[in-house]
């Protein structure tokens, strides 16, 4: 029985297949010049954004050199053994990348203990685990198409994402080259030919893929493996294909200085707002692509990657990039911004520890003990499911913290009172709700899933009492959907049920909304659904709110709530329209864990605009209500007011201080 898992084939078969393949593995100083190079954008993007718009450009770079390399390694072991072992190469890869990843996973748990927020604790766990199982993308992406959470602070281990989609390649590519060697030895068919075939269509169908959902969906498509995965695919196809050409050395270097200007003029002229990857991704693949081939010619190699710093940093480029991430969401966490100076000596410890690691991490695993080893994978094994329970017990013990509701408005828990009446407010008193629920401190809509954010069928949570005889509604975006938990009290108290319709960035406006770039067209369509869906329910009351909209002129939005509101006003109904809360300039969690005596923004800068105000005046039946003194001091707006955290994020109010408000929204509406 062999203890590993193989295809055998004829090693001559394979040799004339793989001619163009070098036997043996050529160190190529270039690539490692190229890493530094890669390695060095992305530090550089992340330090100082403005600098370098397009660094993230880095990642693309590494994908190419990453699909070139463990294509010519799997081609090279199928040439010299006549077999490719999977075993052996799952070993090579856990020897290679796991001490390090898992290292730098358990030392960044144990950092966000000390260094960031407990409210930020809960989602971090969240990552670290996705990291260890290498399925960090698409945690991402199930954030980034996320409203409710597209204002958080990234994880100190969103780097992982890209890491998760390599580790995915390795996994599943050496099996297709397997089943394409076996299909092409059963069929007759040339073996080189097939891989080729096999990885073209990869090519080609995630590139596609990549291009409709940059398209249609942006912010996912950054992270999902099948926008990303024709980037490795692009560096195995120049493997396989690359090593036929001759040039001459003037050729090899205009080649390799086209490719690397290519790569620059990616990361100096590309931007957030850039669709990316999509097309775009295609000017820094193709650049590496050049870059490589003018050192994969005959004694070709391109000296300007050469030099002794790049090349350091390329050793180094794998812990560069998994130390450099955390180091900066640790140090911005603190407080402080990235000016020259502090940021070059973030540079130093970044590439301090990183050298560290290299020498003692993972060179120490590179090499194998035995030429073929299961070890490593018992190894490998252990430490994901290490990080996977030091990080589910961190969200165990998070989430048996509760938020206990009937504290709020009791003495020790004034709230709102504390900035109206000047009620007192006693020192000592743990806050509500706790740091470690904060950013789950929402209205029940979300937990209920009667919340949207796609889609233009409208949800409807049903509130309040059940068996009240007359209905109210709220109706709005998420600034609206954070009065739930207010309106769920008052109607509760008054008898009364509570229909609601929201839906993230969508305002109850007949005014265009863009998002990520492209027209908002459910939003519009729901907008048209819910109206008719109020109409049918005829409540009493309409309350209703919604963020600011700056990019949309404000005689637009005047027009279109004007035009909505009087259609809902002529079937007998009132409307509430409640000035948008204000936006404040710190993250209320990290602020009350570093400087909590300045946890405050000025209210003169955060005020929301008069839109709501304007648009009442002129309508009957509409009525405004301001409830900014409720939130807000005269002069400033704290992050907690009376005991109760005030925010849960940039411009949402936490549930706990929503369900507070009750008793003074009812009042301003005559409830």
């Amino acid at each position: 029985m062999r203890s590993d898992i193989s295809l055998e084939t004829g090693r001559s078969e394979l040799r004339d297949s793989f001619q163009p393949v070098r036997e043996g593995p050529r160190f190529r100083p270039d690539i490692q010049g190229l890493r530094g190079l890669a390695v060095a954008l992305v530090v550089v993007f992340h330090l100082w954004p403005d600098v370098l718009p397009g660094g993230y450009v880095g990642v693309d770079v590494f994908f190419v050199i990453s699909g070139y390399l463990i294509t010519g390694l799997l081609a090279r072991t199928a040439v010299r053994d006549g077999r490719i072992s999977l075993i052996d190469f799952y070993s090579r890869r856990i020897r290679r990348l796991l001490p390090a990843a898992t290292l730098v996973l358990l030392v960044t748990l144990c950092g966000t203990l000390f260094f960031l927020s407990k409210a930020r604790w809960e989602e971090t766990a969240n990552q670290i685990a996705a990291s260890a199982l290498y399925v960090q993308n698409w945690r991402l992406a199930s954030i980034a198409v996320s409203y409710l959470d597209a204002d958080s602070l990234p994880s100190p281990v969103q780097h992982y994402w890209s890491l998760s989609i390599e580790e995915q390649f390795y996994i599943v590519w050496p099996l297709l080259m397997v089943a394409a060697i076996w299909l092409a030895r059963r069929q007759g068919f040339p073996l080189r030919l097939s891989l080729i075939g096999a990885l073209s269509l990869v090519f080609a169908g995630s590139l596609i893929a990549s291009v409709i959902l940059t398209e249609m969906d942006p912010a996912q498509a950054y992270f999902v493996t099948q926008t990303r995965i024709w980037e490795l695919a692009l560096g195995g196809l120049l493997a396989l294909t690359g090593h036929g050409f001759r040039l001459g050395a003037f050729a090899r270097q205009s080649l390799a200085a086209v490719g690397v200007a290519g790569i620059l003029a990616s990361a100096l002229l590309f931007s957030a707002s850039t669709p990316f990857p999509g097309a775009n991704a295609l000017l820094p693949t193709l650049a590496t692509v050049l870059v490589i081939l003018a050192g994969e010619v005959e004694r070709g190699r391109f000296r300007g990657l050469d030099s002794k710093m790049l090349r350091f940093i390329g050793d180094r480029s794998y812990s560069i990039y998994l130390w450099h991430w955390p180091l900066i969401i640790f140090f911005l966490a603190q407080g402080y911004s990235v000016s020259l100076v502090n940021g070059l000596g973030l540079i130093v410890l970044i590439t301090a520890l990183s050298d560290l690691s290299y020498r003692y991490v993972e060179q120490r695993y590179r090499e194998a003990r035995a030429r073929v080893e299961w070890r490593p994978l018992g190894y490998g094994t252990f430490a994901i499911l290490a990080c996977v329970a030091v990080s589910g017990g961190l969200l165990y013990s998070l989430r048996t913290e509760s938020i206990d509701t009937a504290l709020i408005g009791t003495p020790s828990y004034p709230g709102p009172a504390a900035l109206l009446i000047d009620a007192p407010v006693p020192d000592g008193v743990d806050l509500l709700p706790p740091l470690a629920r904060l950013k789950r401190d929402l209205p029940i809509a979300y937990l209920s899933k009667c919340h949207q954010e796609e889609g233009a069928e409208p949800l409807r949570c049903s509130l309040g009492d059940p068996a009240g005889a007359r209905a109210i509604v709220l109706v709005g975006d998420s600034h609206a959907a954070q009065w739930i938990p207010a309106l769920d009290r008052i109607a509760m108290g008054r008898k009364l049920k509570l229909v609601t319709f929201t839906k993230s960035a969508c305002p109850f406006s007949r005014v265009p909304i863009v998002a990520y770039g492209k027209p908002y067209v459910s939003c519009a369509e729901w907008r048209e659904n819910v109206l008719a869906e109020i109409i049918k329910l005829k409540p009493d009351l309409i309350f209703t709110s919604q963020s600011g909209y700056g990019t949309v002129p404000q005689e637009q939005m005047l027009e279109g709530l004007r035009s909505v509101w009087s259609e809902l006003v002529e079937t007998g109904s009132q409307i509430v329209a409640i000035r948008n809360t204000p936006y404040i300039r710190f993250d209320p969690g990290d602020c009350l864990r570093t400087t909590p005596a300045k946890c405050f923004t000025k209210r003169s800068e955060v005020e929301s605009n008069s839109t709501f105000a304007l648009a009442a005046k002129s309508q009957k039946n509409v009525v405004f209500v301001d409830m900014t003194d409720a939130i807000c001091g005269p002069l400033l707006c704290p992050a907690v007011a009376g005991n109760i955290i005030v925010w849960r994020d940039l411009h949402h109010l936490t549930a706990s201080y929503s369900l507070a408000l009750a008793p003074y929204l009812a009042s301003r509406v005559g409830l």
